[in-house]
């Protein structure tokens, strides 16, 4: 029996949700290729401004649809409501004729809508719609992608990849161009909807750590019977590379020195065998392995050496090799408590100057890739380095330098790194996406690449910005992808899928690694369910980024979290991967994972609190 006084509540809640759709604001005209889109858009914003949990209660209540997957089609969500409690109060229903002037987007149109998108930009056959969803796989492709052939490229492809990601961030035109025309002659044999596209990513203006000053030749281990413990690494490289011990700030206790080997000589090294080397003065000194892990080993050196460039290391038929040992750079080690101070000036880094009593009088410093940083920063703001391996607080501050308190680090301190990514979460840094460098490097990939990201994207000048670069140069048709990975990006969201929806092609990067540093780790989880609706209100194609499977990507294992966060990255129409040795059984795992959640992932039903994410435009 129907609860009367129950559904005239709903259905005078609902008719006010449905004039307020009426009286939403479009901003192109009913003839631009992406109204509905734009319409569709304005609509979920609509929607989202108010806190609408109690209304989906009572939508649940009488068995009707809750509009918890209502975000690509929510005026015709409403619209049906609207009919069924009118219906089922004996009040006249929506005319055709009401429903013909509104142009909303009906479910079918918005999938699609939603299908044209995904295939213009990945690929693949439009009729695959989303009632099938299907989520392509992109991966990272290395610097030797190329190197005999092509031969990766080809087993990556023939695994099911569908998109291949040009980092400009590392390497040269020329690599990428080598990379480009092994896709091109796979892409020959191919029917046009199996076609792989090339997705060429511009670094954009990533703030780094400059240069760390080097220490001077010879380096010296082995210096007493408490140093002489040394730590073994594998490295891809042939040379042997030493780091000098140093001591633990917190204990006090000597940490052991680091020496990296090649692969080839990691693997013959075994618990009681001997590494021999011969130091600047010639004298010989012999390494007896105490442990091995698989992945690093110790030992201990039998006497104090000094290791420059001309030190040798002794193999197994007696025949000496060089070390081929270069200047270290020196360690900077910080932990909680400690400050840095961080400079626009060009001056080598370096670790804190101390008094013969061991008070600090001048702190750690390291330069900064930005220039002006310190104009956009305030006293008490946070800052991050390496991806938040160092967290900071602001001080104080002057014209060219920022002081900073370390926050977070490891128990026995963080190494402070060279060329190494920081990020001011709470600072408005106002600077443009595209950098000169990147204009340099679009230029010499746009007869190639099908579509181009725009890292560290914050407004709607930015995907302008890329798309007159584009027009300029005949090239209006490859596709604008906007890498969502700043707390300012987030705000403007709804401006910068507008902007994207002025494209030919366009799509949505949610760049996990960045945007979870910038807006808190713990609040990741909200953010990229958001941004996942609200770009499928915008019927805007989402790329699902950062980490995913990386463990197995790089050691063929992979976390128990990782497959949950797999499973998730199927509500995206791509996923992408990074580069690492097991990229083919990552690929399989992929998509046996994705394959599956598409058979469950459409009976979540969402809640539509109110969010503040975001500045309605």
């Amino acid at each position: 029996m129907l609860n009367h006084n129950l559904l005239q509540e709903t259905f005078n809640e609902i008719d006010t949700l449905r004039k307020k759709l009426l009286e939403a604001d479009i901003k192109v005209e009913a003839t631009h290729p992406s109204y509905q889109s734009f319409l569709n858009l304005q609509h979920y914003l609509i929607l989202r401004q108010k806190d609408h949990t109690r209304l989906q209660e009572k939508l649940f209540l009488l068995s009707l649809s809750s509009l918890g997957r209502s975000t690509a089609h929510v005026a015709a969500s409403v619209d049906t409501l609207y009919d069924q409690l009118a219906c089922s109060m004996g009040q006249k229903q929506i005319s055709s004729k009401e429903t013909r002037a509104s142009r909303h987007v009906t479910i079918d149109e918005a999938i699609t809508l939603a299908s044209h998108k995904r295939g213009t930009l990945f690929g693949g056959r439009e009729s695959d719609k989303l009632s099938k969803q299907r989520t392509s796989v992109m991966v990272t492709l290395p610097s030797y992608a190329a190197d005999n052939s092509g031969d990766l490229i080809h087993k990556l492809a023939d695994a099911g990849v569908r998109i291949f990601r040009i980092n400009t961030a590392h390497d040269d035109a020329e690599r990428w161009r080598a990379m480009a025309d092994v896709i091109t002659d796979i892409n020959r044999d191919r029917k046009s909807d199996e076609k792989m596209k090339i997705f060429v990513d511009l670094a954009g203006p990533k703030i780094r750590t400059g240069r760390i000053r080097k220490l001077d030749l010879p380096i010296v281990i082995g210096s007493n019977r408490a140093l002489r413990e040394v730590s073994i690494y594998p490295d891809s490289g042939d040379e042997i590379t030493t780091a000098p011990k140093s001591t633990d700030p917190l204990t006090q206790m000597p940490i052991p020195a680091k020496i990296t080997v090649s692969k080839k000589l990691f693997k013959k090294i075994k618990i009681g065998k001997r590494v021999k080397i011969i130091d600047a003065h010639s004298k010989k000194a012999t390494i007896t392995i105490t442990e091995h892990t698989g992945r690093s080993a110790k030992g201990v050196i039998d006497r104090k050496v000094f290791l420059d460039k001309d030190s040798k290391l002794i193999r197994k038929n007696r025949q000496s090799t060089p070390l081929y040992l270069e200047s270290q750079v020196e360690p900077i080690r910080l932990a909680t408590g400690d400050r840095l101070t961080i400079t626009e000036e060009e001056i080598l880094g370096h670790t804190a100057l101390l008094d013969r009593g061991g008070k600090v009088i001048e702190p750690a410093l390291i330069s900064c890739s930005f220039k002006g940083v310190a104009s956009f920063v305030s006293v008490g703001d946070k800052v991050f380095i390496d991806d938040g391996k160092i967290g900071l607080k602001v001080i104080e501050k002057d014209k060219q330098e920022i002081l900073c308190e370390v926050t977070n680090a490891k128990v026995n301190g963080s190494l402070l790194k060279e060329e190494k990514g920081i990020n001011f979460p709470d600072s408005h840094i106002n600077i443009a996406a595209l950098t000169q460098n990147d204009r340099h490097n679009l230029l010499s990939v746009i007869d190639f690449a099908d579509d181009f990201s725009i890292s560290f994207c914050q407004s709607a000048d930015d995907i302008r910005e890329i798309r007159n670069l584009l027009i300029a140069n005949n090239r209006s048709d490859a596709g604008i992808i906007a890498k969502i990975e700043t707390k300012r990006a987030v705000r403007n969201m709804p401006q910068i899928l507008e902007a994207l929806l002025e494209c030919e092609k366009s799509g949505v990067m949610i760049a996990r690694g960045d945007l979870a540093i910038e807006v808190g780790f713990t609040n990741m989880a909200v953010i990229q369910e958001e941004l996942l609706d609200i770009c499928n209100g915008a019927h805007t194609p989402v790329i699902w980024a950062t980490q995913v499977l990386e463990s197995q990507m790089k050691n063929n294992l992979p976390s128990r979290a990782e497959i949950s966060d797999a499973a998730i990255s199927g509500r995206a129409e791509c996923v992408m991967l990074n580069k690492g040795p097991f990229a083919i059984d990552t690929i399989d795992i992929l998509k046996h994972i994705l394959h599956d959640m598409h058979l469950l992932f459409k009976k979540n039903r969402k809640l539509l609190g109110k969010t503040k994410l975001w500045q309605n435009p």
